[in-house]
């Protein structure tokens, strides 16, 4: 009985852990395949004190936008 309490609240702490501890995209990475003869275009779009944040970490999340922005018509 005990050990499934032990099992039970290690899950419950590791479902917490993700949460709280999960890091916030410093801006977005906009990608733009909407030219076929190319590969496509890389956008990195930092939100406000993003940039500060570069500096003090080794490892950033982005938010990944796939745009178009030529039309093909």
């Amino acid at each position: 009985m005990g050990l499934i309490i032990l099992v039970i609240g290690i899950l419950i702490g590791l479902l917490i852990e993700r949460y709280i501890f999960q890091e916030k995209p410093i801006g977005s990475l906009r990608v733009d395949n909407s030219d076929p003869d190319s590969g496509p275009y890389l956008f990195l779009e930092l939100d406000p004190g993003g940039a500060n944040e570069i500096y003090k970490k080794q490892r950033v999340s982005l938010r990944v936008e796939i745009k178009n922005y030529i039309s093909h018509k």
